[in-house]
């Protein structure tokens, strides 16, 4: 398996018996969003901090940490890239300047408020990324579609959403197992650029795209057989239900925006 093929692979479901795992789906959405909203609406360093560090409770009490730790590598370019261009061109350009130049039409300034800036812009990134990524490696796409139903999601988007998410895992898995038929046969996937190489992309590609048709057909016939569509209102035979768990993470979540709230203020509020 190529090592983009690896890195990918880290973004799918790990089963186990954590707390975050015995949760409920729709309470760790509601965590994702509240997580997720907090980090956009607060933008001091402090708060930024706080909430990372509720991310990494989280995922350390989980038993999640390295494998998130792994998974955040995947954004580490753009992670840089954010935090440099912020360096340089801040909107809060305050306290002591440490370089400064002009550069035609730029203007780029170092300075330690800039510092400050940017450092918050990648906490914001991080945390982001590090709850999606918590969710989809400790949420069973079964789990999720029950959840949704019982929220009395529209069937056809419950199925297309639990579908895809198990469509994710599957053609990961199908494009390991073509790479490595590939290399046996000779194609070395893994040096260099896919992209100028026609043979490669061919070798990789073609594969795959008969993989998904064929994935796709059965799928369509085994939809057909079972009757899709033909109950407006199908049923499940488990249900998710809301456990101590689910009100525990809950209390933490109204824990955190309190906390949020008492160290830096309302935001917005003056």
């Amino acid at each position: 398996m190529t090592k983009k093929a690896r890195r990918l692979a880290l973004l799918r479901f790990r089963p186990g018996t954590s707390f975050l795992h015995r949760l409920d789906p729709r309470t760790k959405l509601l965590m994702v969003l509240v997580v997720s909203i907090a980090a956009l609406l607060f933008s001091s360093l402090s708060a930024l901090a706080l909430v990372f560090l509720f991310l990494l409770v989280l995922a350390i009490t989980s038993r999640m940490g390295t494998a998130l730790g792994k998974a955040l590598t995947l954004i580490l370019p753009l992670l840089l890239l954010v935090i440099v261009l912020d360096s340089f061109f801040s909107k809060a350009p305050s306290g002591t300047v440490w370089f400064s130049a002009e550069i035609g039409i730029l203007h780029p300034e170092v300075t330690t408020g800039g510092i400050l800036f940017a450092l918050s812009m990648g906490l914001r990134l991080l945390t982001l990324a590090g709850i999606s990524f918590l969710f989809v490696m400790t949420t069973s796409p079964d789990d999720l579609v029950r959840s949704l139903r019982g929220m009395r999601a529209p069937p056809i988007l419950t199925f297309s959403l639990g579908y895809a998410l198990r469509s994710t895992t599957a053609l990961a898995d199908d494009t390991r197992q073509i790479i490595d038929a590939q290399r046996s046969r000779g194609f070395e996937l893994d040096k260099g650029s896919l992209v100028g190489n026609s043979n490669r992309l061919v070798a990789l590609f073609a594969p795959v795209t008969v993989s998904l048709l064929k994935r796709s057909k059965y799928t369509a016939d085994a939809m057909q057989a079972r009757g899709f569509r033909q109950s407006e209102n199908p049923a499940c035979c488990r249900s998710q239900e809301f456990s101590r768990a689910d009100a525990g993470m809950v209390a933490g979540l109204a824990v955190l925006v309190l906390v949020l709230i008492l160290v830096t203020g309302i935001p917005g509020g003056g």
